[in-house]
């Protein structure tokens, strides 16, 4: 044993003569910077060979100087995949299965990464002996997972995010770049896969624990927020960052505020909702996306917005992570905000597998509404609509409210479905003229314009002539003429409601109707 012991093993071994379990008494001893789901090496237990590898581990990190890495020369299928995979423009990952020596560590780079066959329920794969040097120069031997894996440039530990030739710290995020002007703040934080004392991603799944970028911020402050809302209880995330972006596109990047987990951190609350109305959600046209610069392929569409008692501000930009920001946030009663919402990209063809966007749209609400809540915007979304059609009614046939709303229920059911069909046929023709352009501000007024023309019974400009040209447009081989000519009559009842249906024959006050 060497004659500078960290101080950590003498003292598990004087708790351990106690009758103190060792590995117990050696977790206590390291201090509370180790993860629990890693195990602690009892070097009592090991063979003499692994026991010496283990004690010169000890011995290099004890001297604070970074252990020595090398590799050993790849799988030649590895090297090949990996060629053919940036021919391709593909990213590809590069792992390696690493062996502790008395004189550092040995990479043998492989295809594949924690995904391989063999493992069981009891046999996760072999274990690696990791020295973690404390600021005050304990070291403490932790078991780490074989597997590591090339980040920017560095072989870092798969399972903890630490480095190689010096562990203890996760490394910092991998470089990324400001997805729009004005958005300099990027919050990322460290995904760590451990799990009630387990080490995750060592199955056929192959996930291990990394980074991810939660969002993009306008301002430091805002982006603290979430950052130390991400580290503040109990759960998956060992560290969050906040990084500034410069005006050069983000080119040059500062982590300016790291923030960590306490050990005894409290497991998160459910937040409950604040007492009182919800504020009703903005108009779509407060709420507009940023000007994506034009390298970005997948920008951060979504946004979280949040109410600050008087008006809806942007929060942050996300990447389909609103809800998990809210969570961490504690959105709600005794929160930093009383109400949020979650507002995403418009998607409406894609039950057709087209992901054409137009414009932006409403995707959930925070303290999620319960179920009394739904029941009333439903019904003032039903109540809405059709005041609107009483409103288009009256103002199209120079009708009062009254005299509109009256006649809506003479006509009944088969009056409603003559303006129904006009609407469709004015919605189909906006349909055709939509799908014709490509994605852009063009698509989206169109995605507006018909957006109005179902929910408030708005009129498009030259709504008969598209209309009529839609009809003419139809194939009429699945569908009799007389049909295509009561679709026309339907059309213009819509538009222009018939001053006495009854005398003009108008479905739902006809003598069979009635």
């Amino acid at each position: 044993m060497p004659k500078n012991q960290p101080t950590a093993a003498k003292r598990a071994r004087a708790a351990a003569r106690t009758g103190a379990k060792y590995t117990a008494a050696l977790r206590k001893a390291a201090g509370p910077h180790l993860p629990p789901h890693l195990e602690l090496f009892d070097d009592q237990a090991l063979p003499e060979g692994e026991r010496l590898v283990v004690d010169c581990l000890r011995a290099l990190a004890a001297e604070g100087e970074p252990l020595p890495v090398r590799l050993t020369e790849p799988d030649p299928d590895a090297v090949e995949a990996r060629m053919r995979a940036e021919e391709k423009g593909v990213t590809w990952r590069r792992w390696a299965s690493v062996e502790a020596a008395v004189d550092g560590y040995v990479l043998r780079e492989t295809r594949y990464g924690p995904n391989r066959s063999g493992y069981t329920h009891t046999n996760r794969g072999p274990r690696v002996p990791v020295p973690v040097r404390a600021t005050d120069g304990t070291v403490t031997v932790v078991a780490m997972p074989e597997w590591a894996w090339l980040h920017e440039g560095r072989w870092i530990w798969a399972h903890t995010g630490w480095p190689l030739e010096s562990p203890g710290r996760i490394v910092d995020p991998p470089q990324e770049f400001s997805p729009a002007p004005g958005l300099h703040w990027q919050v990322a934080v460290w995904l760590d896969l451990a799990h009630e004392g387990k080490v995750l991603g060592e199955d056929y799944s192959g996930g291990t624990s990394d980074w991810q970028t939660v969002g993009w911020c306008t301002s430091r402050e805002d982006a603290r927020q979430i950052a130390r809302a991400y580290t503040a209880h109990r759960d998956h995330y060992a560290r969050a960052d906040v990084i500034e972006h410069g005006t050069d596109n983000g080119i040059v990047s500062l982590t300016t505020d790291a923030y960590f987990p306490a050990p005894d951190a409290p497991k998160r609350p459910r937040p409950s909702a604040a007492p009182g109305p919800r504020p009703a959600s903005p108009d779509r046209s407060k709420i507009p996306e940023p000007a994506w610069y034009q390298r970005q392929d997948s920008p951060p569409r979504s946004s979280l917005i949040v109410w600050t008692g008087t008006n809806w501000r942007t929060l942050v930009w996300t990447d389909y992570q609103a809800g998990m920001i809210a969570q961490n946030l504690g959105i709600g009663s005794g929160g930093p905000y009383e109400w949020a919402e979650d507002w995403g990209p418009s998607h409406p063809d894609k039950d057709m597998h087209d992901w054409t966007q137009e414009g932006r749209e409403l995707r959930s609400r925070f303290p999620e509404t319960t179920y009394h809540e739904r029941t009333k915007l439903i019904d003032a979304w039903r109540r809405a609509k059709e005041d609107a059609l009483v409103d288009a009614l009256a103002d199209r046939g120079g009708l009062t409210r009254d005299q509109a709303a009256a006649r809506l229920a003479q006509g009944g059911e088969k009056y409603r479905q003559v303006l129904d069909v006009g609407q469709a046929a004015i919605s189909r023709a906006l349909h055709t003229a939509r799908r014709a352009l490509p994605e852009g501000p063009e698509r989206t007024a169109v995605r507006h314009t018909l957006d109005d023309l179902v929910d408030r019974h708005l009129l498009p400009t030259d709504a008969e002539r598209i209309a009529n040209e839609q009809l003419d447009s139809e194939i009429e081989s699945t569908r009799a003429p007389e049909v295509t000519a009561w679709c026309r009559r339907a059309v213009a009842e819509y538009i222009a409601p018939t001053p006495d249906p009854v005398t003009a024959g108008v479905d739902g006050f006809r003598p069979q109707d009635t």
